[in-house]
């Protein structure tokens, strides 16, 4: 992961394309980027729960009111946070929204502990500083600046660190608001993973957002005909019409 105070600037559009937030704003999401990614919170063998409980800690530190959080999951070890700032508006939510479950990590795979995080030559490395903690330390990084600065949106902000979103299954914190809390999450709009900055030269051109995503579909294609013998095809031929469904799905 290259330099997270280029990654922290891309979530403020206040700021200008080359203006970095001020050293303290700086520092204070690295500190956060540091702390998750030294939770084992692996899909199978960790826990997502502490990382929800240390963010919901920075942010009631930060003045945000227990009534304004939300602690819960599927099951214990799996709890997702869901933080709300308000703003002075009556239009819907924008939703911010980041997974705190890591792809499994075993140190023998590594040349250095996957769960340390560890800065060397403009880069981080552990895991999670990609895939996703970087974009929930951006988050709670920025809600507390929001914050701090008594900035007053025109829509209330929502924060959601979800589990599972690598192993999905009944755990997948996304989903399971959705079916369970549905009125804690549900926006206007929501910012996912998967927006990146783009860089020529050194010189930052193109800011990516990701709105929405492909899911996995499965068909079961079943045809059926009088049938015949291979030696005499005929028009009515249930291998060509399921060649041509084949097909038809391939555009």
């Amino acid at each position: 992961m290259r330099s997270f105070a280029l990654l922290y600037s891309l979530v403020l559009p206040c700021l200008a394309a080359d203006v970095l937030p001020p050293p303290a704003d700086q520092q204070l999401a690295h500190d956060i980027y540091k702390q998750i990614v030294e939770i084992k919170s692996g899909y199978s063998t960790g826990a997502t729960t502490p990382v929800a409980e240390a963010m919901a800690e920075r942010l009631k530190a930060a003045g945000f009111p227990a009534s304004d959080l939300y602690l819960g999951g599927a099951i214990p070890k799996k709890a997702n946070l869901v933080a709300r700032y308000h703003g002075k508006g009556t239009r819907k939510p924008l939703l911010l929204l980041a997974h705190t479950d890591v792809v499994e990590a075993k140190r023998e795979d590594w040349t250095m502990d996957p769960f340390q995080f560890t800065e060397r030559d403009g880069y981080f490395y552990g895991r999670g500083t990609a895939d996703d903690k970087a974009q929930a330390a951006i988050w709670i990084a920025t809600l507390i600046r929001l914050k701090r600065e008594g900035f007053a949106p025109d829509r209330d902000i929502i924060v959601a660190l979800t589990a599972d979103e690598e192993g999905g299954g009944p755990y997948n914190g996304a989903d399971w608001l959705i079916k369970n809390h549905r009125d804690l999450v549900d926006a206007e709009l929501c910012l996912n993973e998967g927006g990146w900055g783009e860089e020529l030269n050194g010189k930052k051109v193109a800011n990516d957002v990701q709105l929405s995503e492909k899911y996995v579909v499965n068909f079961r294609l079943e045809v059926h005909n009088k049938g015949g013998h291979s030696s005499m095809p005929v028009p009515d031929n249930a291998i060509y019409h399921l060649a041509g469904a084949l097909d038809r799905l391939s555009r």
